[in-house]
């Protein structure tokens, strides 16, 4: 046999043995991955990723949520205030009326007394 020519054995065997070397590069490089993830989010080594992502993304979504109803809330607030000072206003501004109104007609109810009464 010459040199020149491989063993059809070792053929299979250095695909399989450099599609394994492949293997350990890309496991390693998602363990570095995974590791530094962690790492960003503060997170303890054995944490499932997922799963604490989601309570994050979950957790964040009602801060946020709350924040935007609190921002609402102190807008509408703002925007009425000045609304319920001018009713506070016209209620008072009423009920002087309203008294007014009354007391004309208790001095006419007392005038037809006193004009109706015979001297």
């Amino acid at each position: 046999m010459s040199d020149d020519k491989p063993d059809p054995k070792s053929i299979p065997q250095s695909f399989r043995d450099a599609w394994l070397s492949v293997l350990g590069v890309f496991t390693s490089a998602e363990h570095e991955v995974h590791k530094r993830i962690l790492e960003a989010f503060d997170l303890p080594e054995g944490a499932h990723l997922g799963t604490e992502l989601l309570a994050r993304m979950r957790k964040n979504r009602e801060e946020f949520e709350r924040r935007v109803d609190e921002g609402v809330k102190t807008a509408i607030a703002k925007v009425r205030a000045p609304i319920d000072k001018e009713l506070a206003t016209l209620k008072t501004r009423v009920e002087r009326l309203q008294a007014r109104i009354e007391e004309q007609k208790r001095a006419r109810a007392e005038k037809k007394k006193t004009q109706a009464k015979p001297e």
